[in-house]
């Protein structure tokens, strides 16, 4: 019984932890998406929001599984804001059929992960003009 009341403890313990990116956006209260012209670093469109579960809800793509980097051209930039001051710029490619990721700095360590299909989607929306997904 007392090892059975241990795991119990030590899953939800587990359970109960937050990613490093989870850590570092946590408190984040606003968020700026642009998109760049293909090819270029010059901005086509962006788009913010204050929302805390937008934020949240983008943040949450970031943890994705860690890739190897893809040889195709960046879509734009997310930049991440914490009483005003930027917490985390997230570079960001998925218009290539094979090249889905974020690319950030986390803790001078630069992160590849994988874009699932959900943040494909819901970039394409906002890219598409629409504010909601």
């Amino acid at each position: 019984m007392k090892y059975y009341a241990m795991i119990l403890f030590m899953f939800a313990v587990a359970s109960c932890q937050t990613s490093t990116v989870g850590k570092k956006l946590k408190g984040c209260d606003s968020l700026v998406i642009t998109f760049n012209h293909p090819g270029t670093d010059s901005v086509l469109q962006s788009v913010s929001t204050t929302e805390t579960k937008a934020i949240q809800k983008i943040a949450g793509f970031l943890d994705g599984k860690t890739v190897t980097p893809g040889s195709c051209d960046f879509n734009g930039n997310m930049l991440f804001f914490k009483a005003g001051r930027q917490v985390l710029p997230v570079v960001f490619k998925y218009s290539s059929d094979n090249c889905h990721e974020f690319v950030f700095d986390l803790d001078n360590k630069i992160m590849n992960t994988r874009m699932d299909n959900e943040a494909v989607d819901f970039l394409k929306s906002l890219s598409g003009g629409k504010n909601w997904y």
